[in-house]
């Protein structure tokens, strides 16, 4: 049995990045943030469950998530991935914050992976919620550098319910949002573990 710290050491092809490599990243980027999109609208009926939908989304993208790890297994892969998701936001509308919050995640997962060679499971668990809670801190992060007022007059500004947008930011000033947290950490901990059962023959095939 493979030792944990090397679980990447059989891994193909982990050199530069190639024209095909960018598709495939540009393909599952998008995949991922119209996963995360999809459940913001449902959650979205109910103030209280806005800032869920990255937490509830992650079960199914942490897939997805996986997927590229296993089929891109190359230095910089997660950090395109990033910055496509980010430029998508950002032409999609979303407040600056979130597509900073989103390039900040993947570019701190890809640290955590590190060397393509020297992958841990322990690593790509963690890749992912780390991406995930960044992404989500990054979407709530606005309303507090610019205040409540503000931050409603931008949702307003945006075709959001005035009534909706108060309730909204006033459940982001509660300790709800702390246990908000920590269950998008742990439901894409979980959803990042799900990727890994999945495709669990693929990741045997690179060592682990």
């Amino acid at each position: 049995m493979m030792d944990e710290t090397t679980i990447g050491s059989q891994a193909a092809n982990t050199g530069r990045l190639t024209a095909k490599d960018f598709i495939f990243c540009a393909v599952f980027g998008v995949l991922i943030f119209f996963i995360t999109m999809a459940f913001a609208m449902i959650c979205s009926f109910d103030y209280r469950l806005c800032w869920g939908a990255h937490a509830l989304s992650s079960l199914i993208s942490g897939m997805a998530w996986m997927y590229v790890v296993q089929r891109v297994p190359k230095r910089g892969a997660i950090v395109v991935m990033g910055a496509i998701m980010a430029i998508f936001g950002s032409v999609m509308g979303m407040f600056w914050t979130g597509p900073a919050g989103i390039f900040i995640g993947c570019l701190a997962a890809e640290l955590i992976l590190g060397d393509p060679k020297k992958r841990t499971k322990g690593k790509l668990l963690t890749s992912f919620p780390t991406f995930i809670f960044l992404f989500w801190l990054g979407h709530i992060s606005l309303v507090y550098m610019i205040g409540k007022d503000a931050y409603v007059a931008q949702c307003v500004q945006a075709g959001m319910a005035l009534e909706f947008s108060q309730n909204m930011v006033g459940f982001m000033y509660s300790p709800a949002m702390v246990a908000m947290g920590l269950a998008t950490i742990i439901c894409a901990t979980l959803g990042g573990f799900i990727g890994t059962k999945v495709f669990a023959k693929h990741f045997k095939q690179i060592g682990m």
